[in-house]
């Protein structure tokens, strides 16, 4: 008796369980093949085994499935955690944007307001400068129209 017939005597086996209640689920586990254990029979003969039982196959791609939509949704969350993260540190920077533009509109408001009072104390000092000038060219007109009188006066 070689491998090959006892891996038809499983299968028969398997296949004969499968009508009974409750027993479809039964499976044997694949004996490694003879020969060295680095020869990769081994490895055939489970995958035989596999593909000669279709409940066992299923079961395989249903656990993967489940595998892979466990870490798709365990890396969802860790995505969803790190968006919020981004999110929050995003608000925060806007916050302390915001914070700061409030500030420079209010020194902008003061600078503003400054700016009116320099220049109403700069209009007030331009009129002053022309009302001397005028007294000044008052004061040296009537200077100079006196010499001429007290010259007159003299003679």
């Amino acid at each position: 008796m070689g491998p090959g017939d006892f891996r038809r005597f499983r299968e028969r086996i398997s296949q004969g369980l499968q009508g009974l209640p409750g027993r479809a689920e039964l499976w044997f586990p694949p004996r490694p093949a003879c020969g060295s254990p680095g020869d990769g029979r081994s490895t055939d003969v489970q995958e035989e085994a596999l593909a000669a039982n279709p409940l066992l196959e299923d079961l395989r791609r249903r656990l993967t499935r489940a595998f892979q939509w466990a870490v798709q949704r365990g890396t969802s969350r860790r995505e969803r955690e790190a968006a919020a993260a981004a999110a929050a540190r995003e608000e925060q920077s806007w916050a302390r944007v915001e914070a700061t533009l409030a500030g420079l509109r209010a020194e902008l408001v003061e600078m503003h307001f400054q700016n009116h009072q320099l220049a109403r104390t700069l209009l007030d000092l331009n009129m002053k400068v022309q009302q001397l000038k005028k007294e000044y060219e008052l004061e040296i007109t009537s200077d100079s129209q006196s010499p001429k009188d007290d010259a007159a006066n003299l003679e």
